[in-house]
């Protein structure tokens, strides 16, 4: 049971649009939440205030998400990468968002309130929160590790398809013509001899294997650019970082962050984005 907490856990990187949208929505459902059903015994209070004091929950919850979900990963970014996220601090993530939360929310009744709560009795409300909070978070994400985990197993036809592709799908002896963003610099590859093209800031690092090594080549140009560029099936992109070809795929792996594909003449596996999961799956069972 303790080893699923070093396993590979999927790791969402929303925009801050995205960040400031989920939010949002989560503390306008606390507000209405609170303000409709009215639990914990509220329905009880009479104020003319109680839709007003009840609905600054919800901005609680907004504030404790936003500070957890967008500003804590920017210090912390290295402790936050996908590389590195893992089962346990998806847990650990979910359980700290609680605790942030009701910290917010006691602070907040207090202000309003104008009650004085001392240590041993905050620190039992804490303690019964965090508790109640960790046993749902624990669980779900355990549930949803097992799910991502059945959903990325590879099967046996996957992986022979994958074994055989360089023998049974040769790449046709074209080249590849990637122009910079300068319109001036020019690199030209051959498709059979393309591992991939990795987004490096604002340049792109062309992967090949040529005269028995491989070669690695900047570009100054985004990965999107490159993308648009390349009209050969087998190369596509598979990642928000990476462009692969697909034909130098010689094994896949999967855990519940995805597939992984290991490239001949490469050491390191290459991730395979959710996103583009059925596109690997298409090519490599035709």
């Amino acid at each position: 049971m303790l080893s699923y907490f070093s396993q590979p856990y999927p790791h969402n990187h929303f925009t801050t649009r995205h960040w400031l949208l989920a939010a949002t929505g989560a503390g306008l459902f606390v507000s209405f939440f609170l303000i409709f059903f009215q639990p914990f015994g509220t329905s009880e209070w009479q104020d003319p205030r109680k839709a007003f004091v009840l609905g600054g929950y919800g901005v609680i919850t907004f504030v404790g998400l936003t500070l957890v979900s967008y500003i804590v990963p920017r210090w912390f970014k290295n402790w936050y990468s996908e590389a590195n996220w893992t089962v346990g601090r998806e847990i650990v993530w979910n359980v700290l968002v609680i605790l942030l939360i009701t910290f917010g929310n006691i602070f907040y009744s207090q202000w309003f309130f104008g009650r004085i709560f001392n240590l041993r009795g905050m620190l039992f409300w804490l303690g019964m929160t965090a508790s109640i909070g960790t046993i749902p978070a624990t669980v779900i994400t355990l549930v949803n590790y097992n799910r991502l985990l059945r959903k990325y197993a590879t099967d046996s036809l996957l992986v022979k398809s994958a074994e055989a592709s360089i023998e049974t799908n040769p790449t046709p002896q074209n080249e590849i013509r990637l122009l910079a963003e300068n319109e001036k610099d020019t690199l030209i590859v051959k498709t059979e001899e393309l591992l991939f093209i990795e987004s490096a800031d604002n340049y792109s690092e062309v992967v090949f294997w040529k005269e028995n090594k491989v070669q690695k080549v900047l570009l100054r140009s985004s990965l999107s650019r490159i993308e648009e560029q390349i009209k050969h099936p087998p190369i596509a992109r598979c990642h928000r970082s990476y462009i692969i070809n697909l034909h130098q795929v010689t094994a896949i792996s999967g855990n519940a962050q995805g597939y992984k594909l290991q490239l001949q003449n490469w050491d390191s596996t290459l991730p395979v984005a959710r996103r583009y999961t059925d596109l690997v799956k298409e090519y490599f069972r035709k």
